[in-house]
């Protein structure tokens, strides 16, 4: 199993989101998050005194998934959130040892 973390604009987060559910991604987490340094897009930032640093505003998508579809889902993400500006995002890819499910205690890929 994978895990995938994707840093996207927050202007892409529909585009991605709609073309993973697509996809078949079995579900995924969306936080708004902020960006700060050399991820940020020098057009969208903010001046902080708190950060002392140039940050912005990042849209961040968790999700696990087979790693048969691992590839598929991360292509979808490059294609949907790129525009080609600096600022587009990261993606961070980490394999995932075990999975279970709270609720009906079932392990690995038949958790998720």
């Amino acid at each position: 199993m994978k895990e995938i973390k994707a840093y996207i604009r927050p202007e892409m987060t529909e585009r991605v989101i709609s073309a993973l559910e697509l996809a078949g991604v079995p579900g995924m987490t969306v936080i708004d998050v902020s960006t700060i340094g050399g991820w940020a897009d020098p057009e969208k930032s903010k001046l902080s005194i708190e950060y002392c640093e140039k940050y912005c505003s990042t849209v961040k998508i968790e999700l696990v998934c087979s790693d048969d579809d691992a590839e598929k889902f991360i292509n979808i993400i490059i294609e949907k959130a790129h525009t080609g500006r600096k600022g587009d995002g990261k993606i961070f890819i980490s394999d995932i040892n075990s999975a279970i499910s709270i609720r009906t205690g079932l392990k690995n890929e038949k958790a998720i």
